[in-house]
C-alpha cells in the first residue's frame, strides 16, 4: 500500500473518532447548559475556561500547544454557543440587552435634522413625518436634540455607507440607534432614534460597537462566533481605545447581516455581550439598494 494512501486511512480513522466525540461532547453541553439554567448559573467562566486550556496543552512542545490551544478554544467556544441557545429556547422571556428599546414602528413625533437636509428629509420621511422640522448645525447638535427628548428622530449627513465611525461613536455615547441610510443628492442620509425600529421576520444590517482585549485570537474568537450562527459580517472598523487597559485595548465597530429576532441572530448578540468586555447593538437598517 503507498504510504500516503496508508496515513489517509489513519487520518480518516481518527475523523471517524473524532466525529463521534464531537457529537458526544455537544450533547454533553446541552445537559450541562439545562443544569446551568435551573441553578442560575451563567454558562461563561473565564477561570473555568484558562484552566481547560492549561490542563489541554500541559506536556505538549510548543507547536503542539499553541495549535491545541486554538483547536480546544473553537470547541469550547460551540460549546458555549449550544448553551446560549438552550437558555434562549427555554426561557421566552430571556432578553437581551438592546431589546428593552426595540420598536415595530417609527415614530411619528416632531423630527430635527441638520441644516441644509431639509427636502430630503421631507421626501425619505413623508410629510406626515417631517412636516414640522427643527434644524441644527451640527451634527452633534442634532443629536443632542434627539437624546434630550426634544425630538423623536433626526437626520445627519454621511459622506459614505462605510464612512460611519465618527456617526457610531455618537450614537454609542448619546445611547441612540440608527435607523436608516438613505442616498442623498451629495453623500447620504442617516435617521436616527432613541429607539431600536425592528419589524418582526425582517433581515436587516446590524451594527454593534465592542471593546476586545489585546489578545492573540481575540478578533478570530469574535468573528468566528459571528459565522457560528450564520452571520455575514459586512464591515468592520478597529481603533486603539483611548480609555486603553488590559481588556479594553481595542475599540471595534462591525455591520452583519442578521434578523434581531431570530434564533440565529440572538444567539450571537447573547454571546458576544456575554464574553466580551463591553457589547452594544447600535442600530439595525434595510440595506442600500445598489
Amino acid at each position: 500500500m503507498d504510504q500516503i494512501e496508508l496515513f489517509r486511512q489513519i487520518i480518516a480513522s481518527c475523523d471517524e473518532n473524532l466525529k463521534d466525540v464531537f457529537l458526544r461532547r455537544m450533547e454533553a453541553s446541552v445537559r450541562i447548559a439545562q443544569t446551568k439554567l435551573s441553578r442560575g448559573v451563567s454558562v461563561y467562566s473565564a477561570r473555568e475556561e484558562r484552566l481547560i486550556l492549561e490542563n489541554i496543552s500541559a506536556g505538549l512542545a510548543p507547536e503542539m500547544q499553541l495549535k491545541a490551544r486554538m483547536l480546544w478554544k473553537s470547541l469550547l467556544r460551540m460549546d458555549r454557543n449550544r448553551q446560549y441557545r438552550v437558555f434562549l429556547e427555554t426561557d421566552p422571556n430571556r432578553k437581551l440587552r438592546h431589546e428593552a428599546d426595540m420598536a415595530e414602528n417609527f415614530p411619528l413625533n416632531l423630527g430635527c435634522c441638520q441644516t441644509g437636509l431639509e427636502e430630503h428629509v421631507r421626501q425619505i420621511m413623508g410629510a406626515g413625518r417631517a412636516e414640522e422640522l427643527k434644524t441644527a448645525e451640527t451634527l452633534e447638535k442634532t443629536l443632542e436634540l434627539v437624546e434630550q427628548e426634544g425630538c423623536a428622530w433626526g437626520a445627519v449627513p454621511l459622506e459614505g455607507v462605510y464612512k460611519t465611525n465618527e456617526l457610531y461613536q455618537q450614537l454609542e455615547s448619546r445611547k441612540l440607534y440608527l435607523n436608516g441610510i438613505f442616498p442623498a443628492e451629495q453623500g447620504l442620509t442617516a435617521v436616527v432614534s432613541r429607539s431600536l425600529i425592528h419589524r418582526p421576520g425582517r433581515e436587516e444590517q446590524i451594527s454593534a460597537a465592542f471593546y476586545m482585549p489585546s489578545e492573540s485570537g481575540s478578533l478570530a474568537g469574535v468573528l468566528s462566533v459571528l459565522a457560528d450562527n450564520k452571520q455575514n459580517m459586512v464591515f468592520i472598523h478597529l481603533e486603539k481605545s483611548d480609555q486603553a487597559d488590559e481588556l479594553h485595548q481595542f475599540h471595534l465597530y462591525v455591520d452583519f447581516d442578521g434578523c434581531l429576532d431570530s434564533l440565529d441572530t440572538r444567539a450571537a448578540i447573547y454571546q458576544l455581550e456575554n464574553e466580551l468586555p463591553y457589547f452594544r447593538i447600535l442600530g439595525a437598517r434595510r440595506p442600500l439598494k445598489k
